[in-house]
């Protein structure tokens, strides 16, 4: 259909295939035409729930999970999805595991000009160690280093591949640190939301559990026992502090914004300079882009971190809550 639907359109085949994904979604769930048709639900969003209406668990209402991401984006739609499913699921956490694990797989398409598109696909946690090692391989961009962060992880792949080759690939026991943050009721068994890496992959809360048992672990609280709050002694975030905001922000404050923890500034809302201390509670989120936005001139700083909004130099105000538990809430 997808083939068909870009001859006749004139398209890419990936929007053929997103329309057709879309068509498919509505046609099952009149509930979710309907939301769309009402402008509760944008169509992107539709879309990411393809799979979770196409083949709803046999103990699901798609209605609650229609309801539940009314007013969100497609990337929370998609997460909150992923959970309805999980929740609804009959499988024991270890058959979910073997099937994510038999669905592994390295594929490659016939070469184009020379070049040649493999796919890898991956459990999450698999996925985050394989992206781990090749970007420390690759090392970190250098002044003057045009290349993207695309073309930095392939030149890191390859070389990976060459080190092999080479036999300066040695041992096994060095494992890439992936930081990992769960809920205390659900590490404890009491519930099953995943964990979230800083990268904003989300790793099953059994899987996590297992992992646990040869991992470093540090609770976070918000009067915990390490030193969170340094006053004015330090001016940048310490690595605790960090892992803090990690566990509260869980990436980009800005509304809308999805880049991960692992890709974001620790800001200080009131300026260093101007007395602001470096502490958690004056301590916050911000990509690279919106850090920069939020230090443009006539930019405001409302409210705290636990209520942020920011007014903006035209005078519009938007709010900024912490994102951590997004997803879980919606689903």
């Amino acid at each position: 259909m997808a083939d068909w639907l870009a001859g006749q359109t004139n398209t890419s085949y990936g929007d053929a295939a997103s329309r057709v994904r879309l068509g498919e979604a509505l046609d099952q769930s009149p509930e979710l035409a309907d939301a769309v048709a009402n402008g509760e639900v944008t169509a992107a969003t539709a879309e990411a729930l393809h799979d979770a209406v196409i083949n709803p668990p046999a103990t699901a209402d798609v209605r609650d999970l229609v309801n539940a991401v009314k007013g969100t984006g497609p990337r929370d739609a998609k997460a909150a999805a992923e959970r309805f499913k999980e929740i609804h699921s009959t499988e024991t956490d270890a058959q979910a595991e073997e099937r994510r694990h038999q669905q592994r797989a390295v594929r490659s398409a016939p070469a184009t000009d020379g070049m040649v598109t493999t796919t890898v696909t991956l459990p999450s946690l698999q996925s985050r160690e394989f992206h781990n090692a090749i970007s420390h391989v690759a090392g970190k961009p250098c002044e003057g280093d045009g290349r993207t962060t695309e073309q930095r992880l392939a030149d890191g792949l390859v070389q990976l591949c060459q080190a092999y080759a080479k036999g300066q690939v040695l041992g096994g026991r060095e494992k890439p640190t992936i930081l990992i943050t769960i809920d205390a009721l659900s590490f404890a068994g009491a519930t099953d939301e995943p964990g979230v890496t800083a990268h904003g992959d989300r790793v099953p809360a059994h899987v996590v559990r297992h992992l646990a048992e040869h991992a470093n672990l540090q609770r976070v609280l918000h009067a915990g026992a390490l030193i969170l709050d340094l006053g004015r002694e330090v001016r940048y975030a310490s690595e605790a502090q960090y892992r803090a905001l990690v566990a509260r922000d869980g990436g980009c404050r800005w509304p809308g914004c999805h880049i991960p923890a692992a890709w974001c500034e620790a800001d200080h809302l009131r300026a260093y300079e101007q007395g602001g201390h470096t502490d958690l509670a004056n301590l916050v989120l911000w990509c690279s882009h919106h850090h920069h936005e939020k230090h443009r001139p006539g930019v405001q700083v409302l409210g705290t971190v636990d209520d942020l909004r920011l007014q903006l130099a035209n005078g519009t105000v938007i709010h900024c809550p912490p994102r951590g538990r997004t997803a879980a809430a919606a689903a």
